[in-house]
């Protein structure tokens, strides 16, 4: 598809003819320049017992293996009561203008045995979930999680290239065929960028195709930029294959572009705004995991474009953050869970962010 195809197309025509309930040509119109997505961080999506996703899940590494199952009881207790109260707060938040649903990776917990129970793993959730928010259009991007599998992951990735792909297009009502691809609301492109195998060819392309975009939307699982992290800093675009060259070509792909990032993976509500490679990169980390009742509260942690990677225990890695420092001109972090409501016109871009199952809006960052 073609820049002139892409922009061709209506945001309906790519989000939702299929949908029963899909809005009149005038109404459309009507909308075209203000518009809201509603945004679900990392989900972690699992459910009692082990044995109905994880059975003959192993991994070579005993204390690897023994923290995974950790993880399996704290997703199972949070999806008990505090994760479908925060799902069905953020259905709540959709309105007349909304257009759609996202989920910014790890969908799934993972950590199964076999290719045909993580492809189950990954229609149940989309079940349960879309059951929860109704019939918008449900995007997700691919999270580390969503491919692990026992062993080396290899049928993890599989199963989620022959499910997901195809579940998306039939979300959009477009062609897709990869963990990287491209869809437009209105005036604006989103690019679908899978951070787990990178592919820098197929992401140029989508760039290339949605040029001219008013605003040009980025969703990956992780950020591009290092985060707080002791053990996990580097797990950003091209971080953890220290491919430093590719990382800053396509960091300024991005960056001439003005992109905004919407990203999750770090558990954390994360607003950053970067300047450097002739050009601007917003990023909004956030997260939807919700393992204790106290992070469904909003608490400030850091505040200020000088509190960016000073945490005591990044000391040691202080040069990875040092490379972007100078170009940060806001920085705020908070551990804390909830859902964010995306709103868009042409005067800017801002996102509500929802504690826990908060009726009031937490906290509002300005994107643009």
């Amino acid at each position: 598809m073609d820049r002139r195809e892409f922009f061709r197309f209506s945001a309906l025509g790519l989000a939702g003819l299929t949908l029963g309930d899909r809005l009149t040509q005038a109404e459309a119109c009507s909308r075209k320049d203000a518009y809201s997505v509603v945004i679900l961080g990392d989900t972690h999506f699992d459910t009692a017992p082990e044995e109905l996703y994880h059975s003959g899940y192993y991994d070579p590494s005993p204390t690897r293996e023994a923290n995974h199952r950790k993880e399996w009881v704290r997703n199972c207790e949070m999806w008990e009561d505090r994760c479908p109260r925060l799902v069905k707060r953020a259905a709540a938040l959709a309105d007349k203008n909304t257009r759609m649903f996202f989920q910014v990776g790890d969908l799934i917990q993972g950590d199964t045995g076999n290719i045909e129970s993580h492809q189950r793993f990954l229609g149940d959730v989309m079940t349960k979930i879309k059951g929860m928010l109704g019939s918008l259009p449900f995007v997700t991007v691919i999270g580390n999680h969503d491919l692990r599998a026992a062993a080396d992951d290899s049928y993890g990735y599989q199963a989620y290239r022959e499910y997901m792909p195809g579940r998306m297009a039939a979300e959009l009502g477009q062609e897709v065929d990869s963990t990287n691809f491209a869809f437009r609301i209105d005036k604006d492109a989103y690019i679908v960028v899978d951070f787990c195998k990178p592919n820098d060819v197929e992401v140029e392309r989508l760039l290339k195709e949605t040029e001219g975009a008013r605003y040009t939307f980025v969703l990956c699982h992780a950020p591009f930029f290092p985060y707080n992290s002791k053990k996990y800093y580097n797990w950003y675009y091209h971080g953890r294959d220290k491919d430093k060259t590719a990382r800053n070509r396509m960091l300024g792909l991005f960056a001439k572009r003005d992109a905004i990032v919407l990203c999750g993976h770090t558990h954390s509500t994360e607003f950053m705004d970067w300047y450097g490679m002739g050009g601007h990169i917003t990023q909004m980390t956030m997260s939807s995991v919700w393992a204790k009742e106290e992070i469904g509260h909003y608490k400030p942690d850091l505040e200020g474009a000088e509190q960016y990677g000073v945490k005591s225990d990044m000391t040691y890695k202080k040069e990875a953050f040092d490379e972007f420092r100078d170009g940060i001109r806001s920085y705020s972090s908070t551990y804390c869970a909830g859902s964010y409501k995306l709103n868009v016109s042409d005067k800017g871009v801002t996102v509500d962010f929802y504690a826990g199952d908060s009726k009031k809006v937490s906290k509002t960052f300005v994107l643009r």
